[in-house]
């Protein structure tokens, strides 16, 4: 039983490893195009709509560690009993690409549309201030 409610625990904590990255996409509404590029760099690439706003996207790449369990049952016996145990081993499972991709919409120089797309523990890091 504690076996079984130590697994969901872990894998309730891998499940939210990915990450809602709203609150940093939010935090760049309104903000000047001069404060992104202090924060990000410059633009992978640009364009200017019809209507004459500017949209502009940044890229960015990394690696997360990739972590895993290991489920373990053992059997002991000593000193006239025998014992019998479970428990969870964490290892590390290598590393994993991650990517995060923003475009921002700026009319008069401030952001007014955006779209993020990626990985959502890694997005978050791209909060604003």
């Amino acid at each position: 039983m504690r076996f079984a409610v130590l697994c969901a625990v872990m894998l309730a904590g891998c499940a939210g490893m990915g990450g809602d990255f709203s609150a940093a996409r939010d935090s760049w509404r309104d903000a000047t195009y001069d404060e992104v590029v202090a924060r990000w760099g410059a633009a992978t690439r640009s364009t200017t709509l019809s209507d004459g706003r500017a949209v502009h996207t940044w890229v960015s790449e990394g690696t997360v560690s990739r972590g895993s369990l290991y489920p373990s049952i053992g059997i002991g016996v000593g000193s006239g009993g025998i014992g019998i145990g479970t428990g969870v081993t964490l290892g590390s499972g290598g590393y994993e690409q991650v990517r995060c991709e923003r475009t921002l919409v700026f009319r008069g120089g401030r952001v007014v549309d955006q779209t993020w797309h990626g990985e959502g523990g890694f997005c978050s890091g791209f909060r604003r201030g």
